[in-house]
């Protein structure tokens, strides 16, 4: 059993009445709503087909002929090469390529990089500022050097590690 394509079903069912309504078309085949669709494919095929319509609704179909092309092999065809008339083209020759001189490779410098010794001794100049006024702040109060740590730090409270006349670090010995 051999399945016939549903466009070509209602190719012989138009061709029957010469004329058809999309319903008539889609009852007729009883696969859907595909009348457009089946017109499509046989108008690709070759067969000429009039659609009437009013306004934008197609009211019937009507087949005209089988055309010229009807039994058409649907192969593709570079279009240089249809009719028969071009010859095929010809493959270019590659020549030697030249050497192409080498660029000198730029080594980019990002901003941060560039600018960073720059900041560095900024804030350097900014910190060794903030030493010296706060040294000579605790001079004034009477507490040179008084809770100095490594790195330029203050304690607020000079004597931080007692606790009423006990030294705490000697208390946990």
């Amino acid at each position: 059993m051999t399945k016939t394509a549903a466009h070509f079903v209602a190719l012989a069912f138009l061709k029957s009445k010469g004329t058809a309504t999309p319903a008539e078309i889609n009852a007729h085949v009883g696969k859907g709503n595909y009348a457009s669709k089946y017109i499509c494919y046989l108008k690709l095929e070759g067969y000429e087909i009039e659609t009437v319509k009013n306004g934008k609704t197609v009211v019937e179909y009507k087949y005209t002929s089988d055309g010229d092309s009807a039994t058409r092999n649907y192969q593709w065809v570079p279009p240089a090469q249809r009719n028969g008339t071009a010859a095929p083209k010809q493959k270019k020759t590659k020549t030697a390529a030249k050497p192409k001189a080498s660029k000198p490779v730029k080594v980019r410098q990002s901003k941060q990089t560039a600018s960073a010794p720059v900041k560095k001794a900024a804030r350097n100049v900014l910190k060794d500022a903030a030493d010296k006024q706060a040294d000579a702040l605790l001079a004034e109060l009477g507490m040179k050097n008084a809770g100095e740590y490594a790195g330029g730090t203050y304690s607020v409270d000079p004597d931080w590690d007692s606790m009423d006349g006990i030294d705490v670090a000697n208390f946990l010995k």
